[in-house]
C-alpha cells in the first residue's frame, strides 16, 4: 500500500470516527508526505548542484 493510499483511507476514518487519534495519525502521514516531496527535491537540487561543481572544477583544471 502507498502512503497516498494510507492517507485516503486515514481520510475516510477521520470522516467517520472523528477520533483526535486518528486525526492525529492523517496529520502526521500528511506531514511525512510533504517531508519525503521535500527530500526528494532537495536530492535533485544536490545532482545538480554538484555537476555544476564537478564542471567548474574541470574548467578550472583545464585552465
Amino acid at each position: 500500500m502507498t502512503l497516498d493510499n494510507y492517507i485516503e483511507i486515514q481520510l475516510v476514518k477521520v470522516k467517520i470516527s472523528r477520533k483526535q487519534t486518528d486525526r492525529q495519525l492523517l496529520q502526521w502521514l500528511l506531514e511525512l508526505r510533504t517531508l519525503r516531496a521535500q527530500i526528494r527535491h532537495l536530492e535533485s537540487e544536490n545532482k545538480r548542484l554538484r555537476r555544476d561543481y564537478e564542471q567548474v572544477l574541470l574548467q578550472n583544471a583545464q585552465a
